[in-house]
Order: structure tokens, then C-alpha cells, then sequence
């Protein structure tokens, strides 16, 4: 909570310094980039949640460059009240989106293969293209869609992991 008589939580040096071991993590791990399902994760990169109903969906994701902004892929309303709620995030960086909610759309109707275009675009556009891509969870075909895009998937847990081992102040 905070209050008026002294600093507590700042919570844009923790936005900072959440990002920059990010950064550190996926170069240190020879990664152009990750791509995150993980609800731990994505709170990591985005500091967005939408609730522990959300955790076992693997709906949310999250895709942060070496050299980028980190941008959420959400419910519809939640990626609005993301651009509303979270000034920390930019408006273009909180999308509607989903992969498949466990099987409840089957890979035919092509989210998956949507995503990983756009995922490769991303990386091209960021200047990690033709560089490992680090997944943390994945649903199979969310990670045989980017593979047919050409792009190399690698763990990306461990990098994630790594970010997250060493706490800051706030």
C-alpha cells in the first residue's frame, strides 16, 4: 500500500528492473528472444494478471526481445483493461489473443499458426530474426506452428527461471 510519509514499493523501478534481468537472462542464454505461458512468467514480464481461474488455461502469452518492449496477448477485455489499468505496458502491446485454450479450439482453425507468423514478424522486426526463441510451456500445436515458420524453439524456462532467481528491493 502506499502511502504519503514514505517510499514503499516503487513499482516502475520494479517494471525496470523485472525487464532488465529479463534482458540479461535471454542474452545470457543465447536467446533472440522468449515467448511465455506461464502465468509466473508473464506476471514477470508484464506485471498484468487476470486472476488464479486463468492459471491452468495456457490462454495468456507474452513475447519479450532482447531488444523490445514486452507485449501481452489476452482475453479481449482484459488486453482493454491491460491498456486502461497499465500504463507501464504500451497501448499496441496489450493485444486480444489466444492459442487454442487446452484443446477447446482445435489447431485447424489456425490461432496457433496465426500466432507464430506474427511471433516471426515480431522478431524481424526487433532485429532477433533467425535467432533461438525460448518456450516456457506451450501447447504442441502452438510449438509445431513455429517451427513451421523456420524459427528454432529452445527451453525458455531456464532463462525465465534464471530472471526471476534474484529479487529486487521492491
Amino acid at each position: 500500500m502506499h502511502v504519503d510519509w514514505e517510499e514503499r514499493v516503487d513499482f516502475r523501478r520494479l517494471h525496470a528492473y523485472r525487464l532488465g534481468r529479463a534482458r540479461q537472462a535471454i542474452a545470457d542464454a543465447g536467446l533472440g528472444a522468449v515467448l511465455v505461458f506461464d502465468m509466473n512468467n508473464i506476471r514477470y514480464l508484464t506485471s498484468t494478471t487476470i486472476g488464479e481461474w486463468a492459471r491452468d488455461k495456457v490462454a495468456r502469452f507474452a513475447i519479450l526481445t532482447r531488444t523490445g518492449d514486452p507485449i501481452l496477448w489476452d482475453f479481449g477485455s482484459a488486453a482493454k483493461a491491460h491498456r486502461l489499468h497499465a500504463p507501464w505496458l504500451k497501448p499496441e502491446n496489450s493485444r486480444a489473443g489466444m492459442t487454442g485454450l487446452r484443446g477447446s479450439v482445435a489447431p485447424e482453425a489456425g490461432l496457433s499458426d496465426d500466432v507464430a507468423r506474427t511471433v516471426k514478424d515480431i522478431m524481424r522486426e526487433q532485429g532477433v530474426a533467425g535467432e533461438p526463441l525460448g518456450v516456457d510451456i506451450a501447447e504442441m500445436p502452438m510449438v509445431f506452428a513455429l517451427q513451421a515458420c523456420a524459427i528454432k524453439v529452445v527451453d525458455g524456462q531456464q532463462a525465465m527461471l534464471d530472471a526471476r532467481q534474484i529479487k529486487s528491493k521492491d
